[in-house]
């Protein structure tokens, strides 16, 4: 069952969805690193993962499928909005610093050609920051959960494809080790369940935040 960007950003307004906001993007930060000058490509529903930017002349691309959509009024000053199709995207050749792609990959209709496309847009040595869904994880499962749309994906899966495209893998991190269960005692112990996660249920995470180079 697919997601469209009205179901994305109600979940974003619950509790649930503001923590697992709070503890991707507390990652994120530790790798993304914009220069003035750079231009950011946010692909599915990334866009409101980079709030924290502050330059005004870091130029953002929020691209959204046709299958997700987008709101009628989306105003935002400092970035542009693009509707678009996945594997032929409006954007000239090395045009990206860096690519954002969270709720996207796992929507593609063709995973090839859309990592292609991210190839084609990206310049040289650009790097791209991948969120993507565990298939084994109670995210990708949940009715409650933005990770249940599309399809998941094994770690071993992630780097194949990434490596039969083109890109140099720098790392894949697990992520999100607390339930997709809206209860009080769990948000506010998530970093405790991420630690744990990481020793006994390893292999349960919900989410993997990739980090790939242009090859």
């Amino acid at each position: 069952m697919y997601q469209d960007y009205n179901e994305y950003e109600k979940f974003y307004q619950t509790n649930l969805g503001k923590n697992i906001k709070y503890l991707i993007s507390s990652q994120l930060k530790k790798y993304i690193y914009l220069y003035d000058g750079d231009r950011v490509g946010c692909f599915g529903f990334s866009h409101n993962y980079l709030d924290n930017v502050k330059s005004e002349s870091i130029e953002i691309f929020n691209c959204f499928s046709e299958k997700i959509g987008t709101k009628k009024n989306f105003e935002n000053n400092r970035s542009v909005n693009i509707l678009l199709e996945e594997d032929k995207l409006p954007i000239e050749d090395l045009f990206l610093n860096h690519i954002l792609s969270i709720h996207y990959l796992e929507n593609s209709n063709n995973l090839k050609k859309t990592l292609r496309e991210f190839w084609r847009v990206l310049s040289p040595e650009g790097k791209a920051y991948l969120i993507l869904p565990n298939k084994k994880s109670s995210w990708s499962h949940s009715s409650k959960s933005p990770f249940a749309s599309g399809f998941g994906f094994s770690k071993k899966q992630i780097s194949r494809f990434l490596e039969d495209n083109f890109f140099e893998i720098q790392f894949i991190e697990r992520l999100v080790y607390f339930p997709p269960w809206d209860y009080k005692l769990i948000l506010n112990n998530k970093f405790f369940f991420e630690k744990m996660g990481s020793y006994f249920w390893r292999l349960l995470n919900g989410v993997y935040l990739c980090v790939i180079k242009k090859r």
